[in-house]
């Protein structure tokens, strides 16, 4: 299952260059075209629009603490990415992505637990948070809880439902399943 874990590390680095603020009324038209959305190149640019804006601060103490874990992430240095995180949170704890990106880390950190509880305080301020969904699907793929995962992949689906990489990850916690039976 080791091989989930640089999907997820290159979904999180390319598709959130940005953060976001949840609130932004631009999400909801975006959410709109993205339940629409048929094509993988409009699935993938709607999903990029709303990391940019999920990445929105709107605050210049919170958004450098905020990159500068971003850069701790890239460098690999995992106690300042979750130290710098960890001030964006305490700072704005209703900022969602601060929440995501600290969970992003302990999920790297195969810290789950800790991933999972800033997973669903993300999912809490944004229930619409594909990347948070993903990341707890990926944890329950490590724990070789398939069944949880699929029902994480159900959720996403619902928010996009022509998402041709996640019909393809449902569709293997399908065979997962059906292998440990």
């Amino acid at each position: 299952m080791k091989f989930f874990k640089p999907i997820f590390l290159i979904g999180c680095f390319f598709l959130n260059s940005a953060a976001a603020d949840q609130l932004d009324s631009r999400l909801i038209e975006l959410f709109d075209k993205l339940y629409i959305a048929e094509s993988k190149k409009e699935i993938n640019t709607l999903t990029q629009d709303i990391w940019k804006i999920w990445d929105e601060t709107n605050d210049p103490k919170i958004e450098a603490y905020y990159y500068r874990g971003l850069e701790a992430m890239r460098m690999g240095d995992f106690v300042m990415s979750i130290d710098l995180f960890t001030r964006v949170i305490e700072k704005n704890p209703d900022f969602a992505e601060g929440w995501n990106k600290r969970a992003t880390v302990y999920y790297i950190l195969g810290q789950f637990d800790k991933s999972m509880i800033d997973i669903n305080k993300t999912l809490l301020l944004e229930p619409r948070h594909f990347g948070a969904m993903d990341g707890m699907g990926l944890i329950f793929i490590q724990l070789q809880q398939y069944d949880k995962a699929m029902k994480i992949y159900d959720q996403m689906l619902e928010i996009f439902p022509h998402s041709v990489d996640t019909l393809a990850k449902k569709k293997l916690m399908q065979e997962f399943i059906s292998q440990s039976i």
